[in-house]
């Protein structure tokens, strides 16, 4: 789970960037952090490393509605936006990973955990909290799928997997699925059909949601290279409404954050990331930080 240097886990899209870009990159930190809260810290980011995007989503009022005048930015209609002078913004700025940073403490660089050659052996962690969100799974066969009409996640036992990762990730994934019926998030993008943009948007949001489970879990979700017929389906998704990668990791945080719930009344408690070392919440960057 990708942290802000204070401990707080990143969440959304956010995780999902930060994530992979870990992944790429190969850093075994999960903390990230601005070029001036290292230099806060008496700590140098290393000449010739790059930085990463992180974005921050949220709205504010127009300057006339905050004056008292006619609300509404300027060159818009009377009213603004129909929601008082209120607007939405998109903004950017740039961390390093604790892995570009020379002179941070060591709690900075904690030490991996686990072996991926372990094999496909049960992960027990992973075991209970899929247990405790109390999904009706049938193990057998050799393929993966949620089926809305029974209510039912089938999976191939894990034995047929490569490691135990990609078992849990693909249950993670059948498991987003199931939190789109109208009892749960009541998620819909139109009729659904194999192949069609409905169908491929809501298999983004389940692996934007695996992969994100995979961070609460302790798991790098890393199982789709062979599947091009999924890649190709997003990349027309996204090159058709690029701002809707922003709304499928909104979607599959809610998915997650559902899951995470449902475990806990199940009586299994996952721990916030990085919650032993929290020392407050970290604020929003400055001016003078964003891009």
């Amino acid at each position: 789970m990708p942290l802000r240097h204070g401990g707080e886990g990143y969440r959304g899209i956010n995780a999902f960037l930060l994530g992979m870009r870990a992944a790429l990159m190969g850093y075994t930190s999960p903390y990230w952090m601005t070029f001036q809260q290292a230099r806060s810290m008496d700590a140098c980011v290393r000449k010739g490393e790059r930085s990463s995007v992180v974005v921050y989503y949220g709205t504010a009022k127009a300057r006339a509605a905050e004056d008292g005048g006619d609300v509404g930015r300027p060159g818009s209609d009377e009213g603004g936006d129909g929601d008082g002078g209120a607007y939405r913004f998109l903004k950017s700025y740039r961390v390093f990973n604790t892995a570009q940073i020379d002179g941070l403490d060591a709690r900075f660089h904690p030490e991996p955990e686990g072996d991926p050659a372990d094999g496909p052996r049960p992960i027990p962690a992973c075991e209970a909290f899929f247990d405790a969100i109390g999904a009706d799974v049938a193990v057998g066969g050799d393929r993966a799928c949620y089926v809305p009409a029974l209510d039912r996640i089938h999976m191939p036992p894990l034995e047929r997997f490569e490691g135990a990762e990609r078992y849990y990730a693909t249950l993670g994934h059948e498991h987003v699925h199931r939190t789109k019926t109208k009892d749960r998030l009541d998620r819909s993008f139109g009729a659904s059909t194999f192949g069609n943009e409905a169908y491929a948007k809501e298999e983004l949001v389940a692996e934007l949601g695996a992969a994100l489970l995979g961070q609460w879990l302790g798991f790098m979700a890393d199982h789709l290279e062979d599947h091009p017929a999924y890649l190709g389906s997003w990349l027309t998704v996204l090159r058709g409404d690029r701002r809707f990668l922003f709304r499928a990791g909104a979607h599959a945080q809610r998915a997650v954050d559902w899951m995470v719930e449902a475990a806990a009344q199940g009586g299994v408690t996952l721990d916030a990331p990085g919650a032993e070392l929290a020392v407050g919440e970290d604020p929003e960057p400055d001016a003078d930080v964003a891009a």
